[in-house]
C-alpha cells in the first residue's frame, strides 16, 4: 500500500462552533446552550507509577468522566430551575416526598419508562464545516450531579449575561457517524 492510499478522506478540522445538544428532560436549558464537552474516557485511574501487573486487561470496565454543559440563564430562571428541581428531587433535601414527586411527575411526555423522571437520554450532534449533521454522540441515562452558582455583580461595565454549568453522570456514551 502506497503512502497516497493512506491519506484521510476528509481533510477538514472539527470546528468547536458546530454542535447542538439535546436532552428531553431539559428543553429550555438546551435552547440556551453555549458549550458542551465530549467527556474523557479511560480504563480506570492509572498513571506512570502504576506497575505493569496492575494495568487493566481487555474487558476491564471503562471510566467515563461527567458530561459538562454551559448555558445562558434566562431571566425567569426557567432553564436553571429545570436542572435545580431535578437535583432537588434526586437529593430530597427537605423530605422524601420531593423524590416521590419527581418519580410521579406526569407533566412531561416521555418514552423512557418507569425511570423516565430520574434519567434522560441525550445527544450531542457535531456538524461538518458545511453545517451538516455529521456525528451523533448518544448519552444513555443521564442524571444531574452538579449545578454551578449564579454570580451577580453590579460592578460590571458591560452586560455579561449570566451563564451556568451543569454536570451529568450517565451509563455510557456511543459515537455514531450520521452520513457515512
Amino acid at each position: 500500500m502506497s503512502a497516497l492510499e493512506n491519506q484521510p478522506d476528509n481533510l477538514n478540522y472539527l470546528s468547536p462552533l458546530g454542535f447542538r445538544f439535546t436532552m428531553d428532560r431539559i428543553p429550555k436549558c438546551t435552547y440556551f446552550l453555549q458549550g458542551a464537552e465530549i467527556p474523557n474516557i479511560s480504563l480506570g485511574e492509572y498513571d506512570e507509577s502504576t506497575p505493569l501487573a496492575a494495568l487493566p486487561y481487555p474487558g476491564d470496565k471503562l471510566r467515563f468522566d461527567p458530561l459538562t454543559i454551559t448555558f445562558r440563564v434566562d431571566e425567569d430562571l426557567q432553564n436553571y430551575l429545570e436542572i435545580n428541581n431535578w437535583l432537588q428531587g434526586l437529593g430530597f433535601p427537605e423530605s422524601f416526598q420531593q423524590y416521590t414527586n419527581l418519580i410521579n411527575d406526569r407533566t412531561r411526555p416521555t418514552t423512557q419508562g418507569q425511570d423516565a423522571n430520574i434519567y434522560s437520554d441525550g445527544g450531542l450532534i457535531l456538524y461538518t464545516s458545511s453545517q451538516n449533521p455529521n456525528v451523533l454522540i448518544k448519552f444513555k441515562n443521564l442524571f444531574p450531579i452538579g449545578l454551578s452558582a449564579i454570580t451577580l455583580a453590579s460592578t460590571e461595565s458591560d452586560v455579561n449575561y449570566v451563564e451556568a454549568t451543569a454536570q451529568f453522570r450517565y451509563y455510557v456514551y456511543n459515537i455514531e457517524l450520521i452520513n457515512k
